[in-house]
């Protein structure tokens, strides 16, 4: 492809943390793409032509979300709450036609496709993709006079995902597409899972007199850390359980408050650069993903995790989590766990032998082949730029 074409990638996060983004730019430039970024923060590691950064978030005061929610259209509320934040550059570019592909990684940017003043009518010819990773339903307390004021904004801002304009869609599972095509009628989205480059890795030897968990990612009590903690209370001294955290500091107080007691059987450690993860957690057993279904996003989750636990080449222990459960049954690199309970996994955690732990990390050395960065790069282009190429 010529290096003519040029891009844009956006999304509402630091970029440089999330490395599904990063990666998008990594194929597009290898697919011959000249590359701008619009993110939080500074720009990614990965080169890019023109990086453009976000504005701050309006101010959130009552005052001001009354008015822009029930004195203001949908659309105007949209620029006062996004577009406002956006480089005038940037915006430029768009509205000029200088990008041949756009790709908004936000659900919160669907609307912007439908704002003239950026996307003239008539000026068909370049992609929109809209990746979506996860589902996403906006929620507020059913009591809370904030739903009654703003649940308007929100349900209109998620039709937009189906917006004629987008020319292609993604996510990170199956069962989050079909959930969406189902609810938005839109065409069926591509799949393209978080996974990392190949890691050229053996499996790291397994001490039957040390079983070594591991936990890593987004600091959130609602991923079954307070069961992972109350499991450890019931399982013997082979094993030992690491938490390696990112996002909220004050969950990884109230978590090392909670295991002070059981000594160095439990750790939470600081996070690492993410190309770093898989080299990092290499030398444990067992990535502990124990998420009960408290919303529909966690019930059908397939996290970064899971991807970089397999180029580490560690056996899985998860719950009944349906998109998760599809990559044990394949590869048989892991065990689920019948119940939510803590007990329940701590009962699959203590029937382990030294040689199950063994069998499953060989399993995933040979689901590693597949679960890895390239299978999914194919599968993105094919989508993003409509090709006839399939992803898997």
């Amino acid at each position: 492809m010529p290096q003519t074409h040029a891009a844009l990638v956006a999304v509402e996060s630091p970029i440089a943390r999330d490395p599904r983004v990063r990666r998008q730019i990594a194929w597009l430039r290898d697919a011959g793409f000249v590359v701008d970024s619009l993110a939080l923060g500074a720009a990614p590691p990965e080169p890019v032509r023109d990086h453009f950064e976000l504005g701050p978030a309006p101010s959130s005061d009552p005052v001001g979300t009354l008015r822009r929610h029930l004195l203001s259209s949908r659309r105007r509320a949209f620029r006062e709450l996004t577009l406002s934040r956006f480089p005038a550059e940037v915006r430029r570019r768009v509205h000029d036609g200088a990008y041949d592909l756009i790709v908004l990684n936000d659900r919160h940017f669907a609307p912007w496709v439908d704002d003239p003043r950026d996307f003239p009518r008539g000026s068909d010819g370049r992609r929109i993709h809209l990746d979506l990773h996860e589902y996403f339903v906006p929620s507020l307390p059913a009591s809370s006079a904030w739903n009654l004021v703003t649940r308007g904004y929100y349900a209109w801002a998620r039709r937009q995902i189906a917006h004629e304009a987008f020319t292609s869609r993604s996510t990170v599972s199956s069962g989050i597409a079909r959930l969406y095509e189902h609810e938005l009628g839109v065409a069926p989205l591509a799949i393209v899972r978080s996974s990392p480059p190949f890691a050229e890795f053996e499996p790291s030897p397994v001490d039957a007199s040390r079983i070594r968990l591991i936990h890593h990612g987004s600091a959130h009590w609602n991923r079954g850390l307070g069961e992972i903690v109350d499991a450890m209370r019931m399982l013997d001294e082979r094993f030992e359980m690491t938490f390696m955290l990112l996002g909220d500091p004050s969950v990884e107080a109230e978590l090392a408050r909670r295991t002070a007691d059981l000594g160095d059987r439990v750790r939470v450690v600081p996070p690492v650069e993410t190309t770093r993860i898989t080299e990092t957690i290499r030398e444990y057993d067992l990535e502990i993903m124990f998420f009960p279904p408290r919303t529909r996003n966690l019930e059908l989750a397939l996290p970064n995790k899971l991807f970089e636990a397999v180029q580490a080449r560690l056996g899985l222990v998860i719950g009944r989590s349906p998109m998760m459960q599809e990559i044990v049954d394949r590869y048989g690199n892991g065990l689920v766990v019948e119940g939510w309970s803590a007990a329940d996994l701590a009962e699959v955690l203590r029937s382990l032998t030294p040689e199950r732990v063994a069998a499953m990390k060989a399993a995933s050395s040979t689901a590693a082949l597949e679960l890895n960065a390239e299978t999914e790069r194919v599968a993105f282009l094919a989508s993003a730029l409509g090709t006839t190429e399939a992803g898997r």
